[in-house]
Order: C-alpha cells, then structure tokens, then sequence
C-alpha cells in the first residue's frame, strides 16, 4: 500500500480525535504516576473534575464522528465543538500546570494548526488571537510580568502567529491544488461537450465491474441518423442533441444505480446494477425522455437503438461488449427506435406514434 501524508478533513479529524486520548494518557501520568508526579507538582485541585469532563466529551465525538462523513452537515459543527473544547482543556491544563511558563504550551501551536486546516485565513487569525487572549491573561493577572516572563510571554506569541499565518499559507496552497487537481481529474474522465464520463473512464469502470462479485448490465446506445441530422440541419444542430442527450442521461442514470459514458460520436454506454429483468421502468423512462429531446422546427424528436447484456463475474470485458454492440445493431435492423436485451425481451417506443402512453 502506498503511503500518503494527504488525508481529508475527516480523516485530520480523526487523527486529532485519537490525540486528545493521547495527551490525556500523558496528562494523567504527569499528574499521578512516579516519578513525574513527584518531580513536577503540579496542581491536582481540579484535575479530576477535567480529566471526567475529557473522557465524557471525547467518547460522545468519538461515537459521533463514527456516523457522520465529511460531507455531513454535522461534521462542521463537531469539529468546532473539538477545537471549542480543546482551547477549554487546554487553558484549564495551563492553570495547574505553572501558568505562563507551562511545559505544556506547545500544544497551543498543535490548536492553531487545527482551526486553520478547517478554516485557512480565518481560523488561523482567530485561533492565533484566543491563544494570545487566554496567554495574556496568565501574564497580566497572575503577577508573572517581570523581564524573563516578559521574553517568554513575547517569543512564544511570536511564534504562536508565525505557525498560525505561515499554516494558512500553506493550507491555501494545497487547497488550491487540490481544486486544480479535481479539474484535471474531472477533464480526464468527463467528455467536454456532453458532460458525460468519456470512453477512458468507461474501459477503467468496466473492467472494474468485471473484476468485482456481482453481475452488472451493459447497455450500448446509438443515436438513430444521426448523420442525416448533421447533415440537413448542421453540426451545431447535431452538437445540440448530443448536450442535451448528455443532460438526460445524467439525470436518468443516477435513479438507477448507474453511469452514463459517451462511448464515441453519437455512440453512448450505460453501466447498470440491476439486472436486466428489473429494467423496464428504465426503459420507459428514457423512451419517454427521449421523445422531448427534438432537432428541428417540426419537433421531430430524437430516437434511439439499445443493446442491453449482463456481464458477469471474470467474464470478458471484449466479449460483452461485443454481445452489447451485436444487439445493437438488431435493434437497428428491427427498424431502429428500440431495445433489445440479451434475454429476447425487445422495448419498442411507440409514444412518437400515438402520441398517447408509451407502450412498451
């Protein structure tokens, strides 16, 4: 397995979930346990009351992040409610542990780097100022402002807002190259005038789908005359069609467990879950779509020729193709405007001749 320092805000998040466990491991072995309790004093008056309030919070966000994703709503605000608490455990440790000359301050740079990963310039001038805050607070109200606080009191502030300002630098750079990155993914794998996945992302799905334990359904699609339509009303026109086919099927394709790839000109591929025996309101619904896509000032809508094959497990990916492309073209040369499915189920659009439900 490759190894990658890149993780997503989830993944960050867990990471600072598994470390707050972390430091109240140590916490609690520099309070009690020989011989650093002993060397270190530090303040024990409250402690406990902190370390219940720690294991109380960091169990119901560690229950909580296991539900939610990145992409949730909810995971927003837990992770303001971790950088919340964390400034809360931390300023509380400061207080038991020396005040402005706690060895424990380093982990104000670990909190800055936190909020300024969720939210860049923002974060990082707010985290920067409530350490500063909370840090001036030690220095002015405990009587610590002498020369020797003073220098320390002033370097670590200094150092606080270099972290913090230099971070969201660095933050704003790879989010930027992360968007450049999903552009250039997105090019890779997307056709440029019809919005679909292009023919490189259909053979790396297929194969996919090949290799995996289930069965998917294959369907090859082309355009009836599509050469008599660019050629009577021009390649714009025939442009035209092939966005607005492409705006259909990326809205029909998801309602069914599948992806729609331009296959070639006016050749596309639809990848399905289902089998073929649950695809007739598939069908039905893309008739139907079909019949509102139109070319010409008569309103003479577009129509289609299908060919539909399941594939299976370890099955080739050339050989079911194939089957795809021969149906394909029965389709055509049962008069076009139909599908046919490797089972001997064919779905006839009739609507563009009744005018009336479609019949299929």
């Amino acid at each position: 397995m490759k190894f990658s320092l890149y993780l997503s805000d989830y993944e960050i998040e867990k990471v600072f979930s598994s470390l707050r466990w972390i430091f109240l491991i140590i916490s609690f072995i520099l309070f009690y346990v020989p011989p650093f309790a002993e060397s270190l004093a530090f303040n024990k008056d409250t402690f406990p009351i902190l370390f219940l309030f720690g294991i109380v919070y960091m169990a119901i966000a560690q229950l909580a992040l296991a539900k939610v994703k990145d992409s949730h709503g909810k995971f927003n605000l837990l992770t303001k409610c971790g950088i919340v608490f964390d400034y809360i455990a931390f300023f509380w440790l400061m207080t038991l542990t020396g005040g402005m000359k706690s060895p424990i301050f380093p982990i104000a740079y670990l909190l800055v780097m936190h909020a300024t990963i969720y939210w860049r310039t923002k974060g990082a001038v707010i985290s920067s100022s409530a350490v500063t805050a909370g840090y001036a607070i030690f220095f002015y109200s405990f009587n610590e402002a002498n020369f020797t606080n003073s220098v320390y009191f002033y370097m670590n502030l200094i150092f606080v807002w270099i972290i913090g300002l230099f971070g969201s630098m660095i933050v704003l750079r790879e989010r930027a190259h992360l968007r450049e990155k999903e552009v250039i993914k997105g090019l890779l794998n997307h056709d440029y005038l019809t919005g679909l996945y292009n023919h490189r992302c259909f053979q790396e799905n297929i194969r996919h789908c090949s290799e995996s334990d289930e069965s998917y359904t294959l369907i090859l699609a082309d355009i009836d005359g599509f050469k008599e339509i660019n050629d009577s009303f021009g390649h714009t026109i025939g442009d035209e069609v092939l966005q607005r086919l492409g705006i259909v099927f990326n809205e029909l394709l998801p309602k069914y467990g599948g992806k729609a790839y331009r296959y070639g000109g006016e050749e596309f591929a639809f990848i399905l879950s289902k089998n073929l025996e649950d695809l007739t309101g598939f069908f039905k619904e893309l008739f139907h779509s079909l019949n509102h896509v139109y070319y010409s000032q008569q309103n003479e809508p577009v129509t289609m020729s299908l060919g539909a094959v399941t594939g299976e497990q370890n099955e080739s990916v050339e050989m079911v193709i194939t089957n795809a492309d021969r149906l394909l073209y029965t389709a055509k040369g049962n008069g076009k405007n139909c599908a046919v499915l490797e089972n001997g189920t064919v779905y006839t659009n009739n609507e563009i001749e009744k005018k009336e439900t479609l019949c299929i």
